[in-house]
This record gives structure tokens, C-alpha cells and sequence, in this order.
């Protein structure tokens, strides 16, 4: 009866062992699975699977990837604009240096501008974005956002022109 227990006992522990050791995935094992979860529009465990990546690989350049994927999802597919925001904040406290801490700082004033309706916050966050990044490719767009805070998109005296896009040389 002791020998059975003791068996039973190995086998229970060396059950726990497999089951808490779990698949391992690299970073870019996870990346692939998070966005093929998003493309599939399963929206959560698209989030899920980043924050694994978050989680196990914190320095890693596919972490700050990651947080800022969440804070897309959150906005674009969730329409959960305050806890996009908070994402993007803490992917500049904790990643400031990255590439895509200015990226967050500008959707952190679009948001607020464009989802929240909140123009203040809007302009503190687009001048911030002004005096950190005064060089950045996006910086035409914070200046154009500062100058139209508020109008009406009729209001817009550059989207109202006749004409078309190319005749307006929009992008050139």
C-alpha cells in the first residue's frame, strides 16, 4: 500500500512539473500568435497573448512592440479610449527612449482631441509632443492638430477646397 502511494505521489508530482513548466515561446512565437489573434479579430486574446510577451520579455524591443499594439487595440477595436491612454502612458514611463514612446505621446493628444472631446488635455499633450520631439515625422501632424483643435471638420478651410486630393498636392 506504501509503494502504491509513493508511485501515486511521483506520478501526481511529475504531472504538476509538466503542466507548470508549459510550452515555451520565444518572443516572436508569441508576436506571430498576438497578431494572428488580432487579424482574427479575437481582440482579447490578442491582448493577452502581448501582455505574455510583456511579461516574459521586458527588455525586449517586441515588449515595447507589444504595449503599443494593446494600446491600439484598446482604442481602434475596443473603443476603450481612457484605458488606451493609460496604456500609452505607461509605455512612455517605461519606455522612453523607444521609438514608440513619441508615437504614444501623440495618441495620447489625438484621443483626447478626437475621442474624449477633451481639448485641454489634447493641447498640454501636443505640446509636450512639441517640445520633446520637434524633428519627428509627426510633428506636421501635432501642428496641423493644434491649429484645428476644436473646429468643426466643415470649419477646416483645407477640406473644403474643390478639387481632388492630387490636385490639392495633398502629400507631396
Amino acid at each position: 500500500m506504501l509503494k502504491h502511494l509513493a508511485s501515486f505521489v511521483v506520478v501526481i508530482l511529475l504531472i504538476i512539473m509538466v503542466v507548470g513548466c508549459g510550452e515555451r515561446k520565444t518572443k516572436e512565437e508569441l508576436m506571430t500568435m498576438a497578431e494572428q489573434y488580432e487579424a482574427e479579430e479575437n481582440f482579447l486574446t490578442a491582448i493577452k497573448t502581448y501582455q505574455r510577451v510583456l511579461k516574459k520579455y521586458p527588455d525586449a524591443e517586441e515588449a515595447v512592440q507589444a504595449k503599443y499594439k494593446i494600446a491600439l487595440i484598446y482604442s481602434n477595436n475596443l473603443n476603450d479610449f481612457e484605458k488606451s491612454v493609460e496604456t500609452h502612458k505607461d509605455l512612455i514611463d517605461k519606455y522612453p527612449e523607444s521609438k514608440y514612446a513619441a508615437q504614444s505621446l501623440f495618441m495620447i493628444g489625438f484621443i483626447n482631441a478626437n475621442n474624449l472631446q477633451d481639448l485641454e488635455t489634447a493641447k498640454q499633450y501636443y505640446e509636450e509632443f512639441l517640445e520633446k520631439y520637434p524633428d519627428n515625422e509627426l510633428a506636421s501632424s501635432v501642428k496641423w492638430e493644434l491649429d484645428n483643435l476644436g473646429k468643426d471638420i466643415n470649419d477646416i478651410d483645407f477640406l473644403n477646397q474643390p478639387g481632388t486630393a492630387e490636385e490639392r498636392n495633398v502629400g507631396n
